[in-house]
């Protein structure tokens, strides 16, 4: 059996019922959250483990995982365990769509700061301005807003550019992310504020 267990800061309760997989050979778990160390996976319950990959997971649980299965590696199971998360993590960016850029291999925490600082920021300008009707001023600010974006993070990818296709798109769907939100908080489309801010950002974007 593999098994790949995928979420967005979901919670992952029960883990340890894992264990009744005796034929489990290859797993990898990403971005979920809610087990503990109680939940730990054990060597003696799936002895045919092969591959287990852990990427961004609770602290406690990755260090029991690893504690188990560290001499496991010498008896041939791959085991690659990144990204422990403490608790104080998960809350900080359980509304941060650029979470994944930390501990990205060419991402800096200084810029990974620095970058959440804008998008932030982007987001509470936006959130002020959308409202329950939209009106040219409205619009017109929204395109701004895109542009001040695109232009925060192309001085902030400067001479060691680190931005590259896939962070773009991460951008872009930040920015999509906020829209989404507000449409379902005001339960109205934002076709027209969603057109104007990117329409600021694919002008100024490098």
């Amino acid at each position: 059996i593999s098994l790949t267990l995928d979420g967005s800061l979901g919670q992952f309760t029960n883990a340890g019922e894992l264990n009744r997989l005796r034929s489990l050979k290859n797993l990898f778990i990403s971005e979920l959250f809610g087990m503990t160390k109680a939940d730990c996976l054990l060597p003696g319950e799936v002895p045919d483990l092969e591959y287990l990959a852990l990427d961004s997971v609770p602290s406690e649980y990755a260090l029991a995982m690893r504690a188990r299965w560290r001499s496991e590696v010498f008896n041939g199971t791959s085991v690659t365990i990144s990204k422990a998360r403490k608790p104080e993590w998960v809350k900080e960016n359980l509304e941060n769509p650029l979470r994944d850029w930390d501990g990205r291999e060419h991402i800096s925490a200084a810029r990974f700061k620095k970058a959440v600082e804008q998008f932030k920021k982007t987001r509470r300008e936006v959130l002020a301005v959308v409202g329950p009707q939209q009106d040219e001023s409205t619009l017109a600010r929204l395109t701004d807003l895109g542009r001040e974006y695109a232009l925060a993070f192309n001085r902030l990818d400067g001479r060691s550019p680190f931005i590259e296709t896939e962070e773009r798109e991460e951008l872009f769907a930040a920015l999509n992310t906020v829209l989404t939100d507000l449409e379902l908080a005001l339960s109205r489309s934002l076709v027209a504020e969603r057109s104007a801010i990117l329409s600021g950002v694919e002008g100024a974007r490098d």
